[in-house]
């Protein structure tokens, strides 16, 4: 597994933990927010529609008391006047209400339907302090909102006026609602609830929008990130280690003077195509030479025009080879081709137009010089020390014959 695709691996685990944590707790915290908003608003609702009931109490009903006996005034009874002052709040801010629902209300409207009586029960057995809000959530979907509810119990003895019996209540008010409904409470007596709610759908659908918004730009900072952060891997690091090990590489298998690769490389390409042509059934053949009389070129001309015979030579074989032949050099002044696909008698044909190039162009300052070749052909048994050895028996029967010739090697045995 290359270092791009480990640090890819790494670097988007890491990304994906940092994008699930900080999508939880942004999640967490806007939800966390939008509830808190809901929340306060209820709060806001709840101490209005106490300050309506207030002012009613204080500022509108003893003005309005004395006309009772001749008409009745709901407008007179805070409950009334806090239920019809929010009421009109729902055209311009739908799911927004405020009732004091009750367990036997005089008006039907504020009849508690069935979560508000079991809001009601709580209070009134005990489980719910009386000192205490409840709140809660109710509805699904569109319709989901919190309630925020507090207990309506009789604490004036001026209530009962209107509430024990039909016979003391104004007539007035029998006139409006009956005596049927609204009677039988008693001091002390929890007998409904005031409850306002608040829409949490639309608090919460801003919050995960938001929330959309939030995990989109950072998805993208991610993106960018990622972007970045692989291009600077790819300009510091990995560039330049490639050019590094294609440094360490050329170091390690080829040779400096010539640049061509050198005996432990040549000996692990050997060893791979020989493992394939037994495979594929081929032929394959070795090649080796040497520049007759190359000590007397040191001799005479000096190391450095012997170097620049070796690097000459070695262009000169270069071009006469395939892409997929091998030429190394073996040691000193000998060298050493490997070639694919290649029956003995074309390895012969190679070999002698090799030769024939080294020996017909003359080096600079040296002038002509001549190589002596010794070629083998591989027959799928012998290893790779045994076809050298072959072709190295061969390269030394072509010098004792005269140099600058190519000589068979003989089959092995």
């Amino acid at each position: 597994m290359s270092l791009r695709i480990k640090f890819n691996l790494v670097l988007a685990a890491v990304l994906l933990l940092a994008a699930a944590g900080a999508g939880w707790y942004v999640h967490r915290f806007l939800e966390e927010t939008a509830i808190e908003e809901v929340r306060h608003n209820s709060q806001v609702m709840m101490h209005t529609a106490m300050a309506i009931r207030d002012y009613t109490t204080e500022s509108v009903k003893p003005h309005l008391d004395p006309m009772l006996a001749e008409r009745f005034l709901p407008q007179t009874v805070p409950a009334y006047a806090a239920t019809e002052t929010l009421r009109r709040l729902q055209a311009r801010f739908p799911g927004y209400e405020y009732k004091e629902a009750v367990l036997n209300p005089t008006n039907p409207r504020d009849k508690a339907n069935e979560w508000e009586e079991k809001v009601v029960q709580g209070f009134r057995e005990g489980r719910t302090p009386l000192q205490q809000e409840v709140s809660g959530v109710v509805g699904e979907g569109v319709h989901r909102a919190m309630y925020v509810a507090r207990p309506i119990t009789i604490k004036q003895q001026q209530c009962l006026a209107c509430h024990s019996t039909p016979d003391i209540a104004p007539p007035s008010m029998l006139q409006v609602y009956g005596d049927k409904n609204g009677f039988g409470w008693k001091l002390n007596e929890t007998v409904g609830i005031q409850v306002v709610k608040v829409p949490m759908f639309y608090p919460l659908e801003k919050a995960r929008q938001t929330f959309y918004t939030v995990m989109g730009a950072l998805l993208a900072s991610f993106l960018l990130l990622f972007a970045v952060l692989n291009l600077s891997l790819s300009s510091l690091v990995i560039e330049p280690m490639a050019r590094l090990n294609r440094k360490l590489e050329d170091l390690a298998t080829k040779d400096f003077l010539t640049d061509l690769v050198n005996r432990r490389r040549f000996f692990e390409r050997l060893e791979s195509e020989m493992a394939e042509t037994r495979i594929r059934k081929g032929h394959l053949s070795v090649v080796i030479f040497d520049i007759d009389f190359f000590k007397r070129i040191n001799d005479t001309f000096g190391h450095d025009s012997g170097d620049v015979v070796l690097k000459k030579t070695a262009l000169r074989v270069r071009e006469l080879l395939r892409s997929s032949d091998c030429a190394a050099r073996f040691g000193g002044e000998e060298f050493i081709l490997l070639l694919k696909e290649t029956p003995v008698e074309a390895a012969m044909a190679i070999a002698e137009a090799v030769r024939a190039r080294i020996a017909g162009t003359p080096f600079d300052a040296v002038g002509h010089v001549s190589a002596s070749f010794g070629v083998a052909t591989w027959n799928h048994e012998e290893d790779s020390h045994a076809l050298i050895k072959r072709a190295d028996t061969a390269l030394y029967q072509a010098k004792a014959s005269g140099r600058n010739c190519v000589v068979r090697a003989q089959d092995a045995a």
